[in-house]
């Protein structure tokens, strides 16, 4: 168990103490993400409360065969008696959410991120949890909530794509351990490896392709780019192009690899991968954060070129 006592019995009597509860994540939602959200709200209300995901953002197609996706809407409330943050440590994070983590009564965040600038009545942050998945299996069952098959579904999601399918290096035997019990619950794995792994349309991969074929090897580093016109010409998502920075990190040779996308209004957000090398310091130097071994950052320029010069300087001094 990673979360002590004091907090596991401070966040039980927030929770007993709200009427209303809101849970809210960060932009551009991942597995992790949606996983610990729509997980952690289910058993809430199966622990009798009154629930809300805040939904604010586009969710990819690869992720749209998880359960509960219908309470992930935009369509939440100014302000909550407690407002769960989670997978998120930082304020920005939460886009245009911040306005309710401000109004809202008591706040929590729970991540796993290195970082935790975030203002609130209760931090539960522990870098060394590979997913916060893996957190909110612990409260869970450390405060006594119901854990039903739908549950266990999203943990389980969470914890296989923030751990790259149990390969990162922070994976423990803690991990291995909680997602045998999901599994006990009723997590369908073969189901949650099928849609995650076993499903890419061809469009993707075409897409995934050009990206790869015009990455730009600098010795032991990579860069790739990913445009909003090369989402265009494939039809897919900018949300697609996400695994593109693993599979450039696992080439041999490689130490660290580095893919910018391009999301228009003049944000560019970089993603980074790497082996042996810690790139969490220059992500939290850019205004970002995460993993050693896999963290990212936002440029803001006026140009795709101009932002791409940038971070390949960025890749370069690392």
């Amino acid at each position: 168990m990673i979360i002590s006592n004091e907090n596991i019995e401070k966040l039980k009597n927030l929770i007993d103490g709200a009427n209303i509860i809101g849970v809210v994540s960060h932009v551009n939602p991942d597995g992790d993400n949606l996983g610990s959200s729509l997980g952690f709200a289910r058993a809430l209300r199966n622990y009798g409360k009154d629930t809300e995901v805040v939904g604010h953002d586009a969710i990819d197609n690869y992720l749209k065969f998880l359960p509960d996706l219908e309470f992930y809407e935009n369509n939440y409330k100014d302000s909550y008696d407690l407002l769960l943050i989670l997978d998120a440590s930082e304020i920005d994070r939460i886009g245009d959410a911040q306005s309710v983590a401000v109004n809202s009564k008591k706040t929590a965040v729970i991540d796993h991120h290195l970082g935790g600038k975030i203002t609130s009545d209760l931090n539960i942050i522990h870098p060394e949890a590979p997913a916060t998945c893996q957190l909110i299996y612990e409260i869970i069952q450390r405060i006594g909530m119901p854990l039903d098959e739908k549950t266990a579904n999203l943990l389980f999601t969470g914890i296989v794509t923030d751990t790259g399918r149990f390969m990162y290096y922070d994976t423990n035997r803690e991990t291995f351990e909680i997602a045998g019990k999901l599994l006990d619950a009723g997590a369908d794995k073969e189901n949650i490896y099928s849609a995650l792994y076993q499903n890419k349309p061809i469009d993707v991969l075409k897409f995934e392709t050009d990206l790869i074929a015009n990455a730009e090897f600098m010795g032991d580093r990579v860069f790739a780019l990913a445009s909003i016109e090369k989402v265009d010409q494939y039809g897919v998502q900018m949300g697609d192009s996400e695994h593109i920075v693993n599979i450039l990190r696992d080439l041999e040779g490689i130490s660290i690899s580095m893919l910018v996308k391009e999301y228009g209004n003049g944000e560019y957000k970089v993603s980074m991968r790497s082996k042996g090398i810690d790139i969490s310091k220059t992500a939290r130097e850019n205004g970002g954060g995460g993993h050693a071994n896999a963290s990212g950052f936002s440029i803001f320029d006026d140009s795709l070129e101009s932002a791409a010069a940038k971070a390949r300087v960025i890749l370069q001094n690392i």
